[in-house]
């Protein structure tokens, strides 16, 4: 599930910047092509709840690398268009999911958007169902005297 997340991200960021930015989600040892976005899974948990519910959270810090380095106007500017963007993301099942918890900072001339993709689920539990029942039915005679 959590690659189908990243692809959704990546398609959208596709969808709103074009062509002319890179989207990278594995390690670039060289040659990072900027204006280019590359999405980074942060620490992703999973989180019980009644029954047989839960929550798994998937936080993402997805990092802009701007034209010009410095250009913070540019970094703030794409953090603006990130946050409509990637508030509703849409897996390639057709299921949306919804942005939580959305952030931005920049640090070192780099535009860190932060978002987390959570999702419900229900864990599916094998019962054992009752094959055949036997069972005797009749009324119960009661002895003692009657008034």
């Amino acid at each position: 599930m959590l690659n189908e997340i990243i692809v959704g991200i990546a398609v959208k960021l596709g969808d709103t910047f074009g062509s002319g930015y890179e989207i990278y989600q594995n390690d670039v040892e060289q040659g990072l092509e900027e204006p280019c976005f590359f999405i980074v899974v942060l620490k992703p948990d999973v989180s019980p709840m009644p029954g047989t519910r839960f929550i798994k959270r998937n936080p993402f810090d997805i990092h802009y690398f701007p034209k010009k380095p410095g250009d913070n106007g540019e970094l703030f500017a794409v953090a603006e268009q990130m946050t409509d963007a990637l508030e509703f993301i849409t897996l390639l099942n057709g299921d949306q999911l919804r942005g939580t918890g959305i952030s931005y900072e920049a640090v070192d001339h780099v535009l860190h958007f932060f978002v987390s993709y959570n999702l419900p689920m229900i864990k599916t539990v094998d019962k054992t169902k009752m094959e055949t029942m036997e069972a005797n039915i009749g009324t119960m005679k009661k002895k003692g005297k009657v008034n």
